[in-house]
């Protein structure tokens, strides 16, 4: 400490100052950019999609409830489009791959075969958006009964 002279002879101790790092400020800071962040953060909800658990016959567990607009009938997998959706879009129908622009076409051609259902398989990395996009084409070509299946690595 050093000391401080206040007259002849006197002299007080003076102490250091010492700065101390206050949190309050920080946590102010803090809290305000997670508001910002919050409030300009992109929030649109994915388009509401009618989803019922279920299954093919044949595959299905016991007991079961059948997807799709007709839950009554049972779905023939012999009648079933089959697609496999890819992580970059690419849909993989009948052996051949098409892109994610090209789902109109293939859905228009589901609708003139007759053909009502249809059996998505996702493959690793696919991303939510892609699925949506695809599940609404089919609804826009009333296609409603459509199968989600989990597959492994893309083909």
């Amino acid at each position: 400490m050093a000391a401080t002279d206040i007259g002849p002879g006197l002299s007080l101790p003076r102490r250091e100052r010492r700065y101390r790092f206050s949190m309050t400020p920080l946590a102010d800071v803090m809290f305000q950019l997670l508001v910002f962040f919050m409030l300009s953060a992109n929030i649109t909800p994915y388009s509401l999609i009618d989803i019922r658990t279920g299954g093919l016959s044949g595959g299905a567990p016991a007991g079961a409830a059948t997807a799709g607009a007709g839950a009554g009938r049972g779905t023939d997998i012999r009648s079933t489009a089959v697609w496999t959706l890819g992580p970059d879009g690419q849909i993989t129908a009948s052996g051949q791959r098409f892109g994610p622009d090209r789902l109109p076409v293939l859905a228009d051609a589901l609708v003139a075969q007759g053909t009502r259902d249809v059996l998505v398989v996702v493959g690793q990395g696919a991303r939510v958006q892609q699925v949506v996009t695809v599940l609404q084409a089919l609804n826009l070509r009333g296609i409603t009964s459509v199968q989600i299946a989990g597959g492994g690595a893309a083909q």
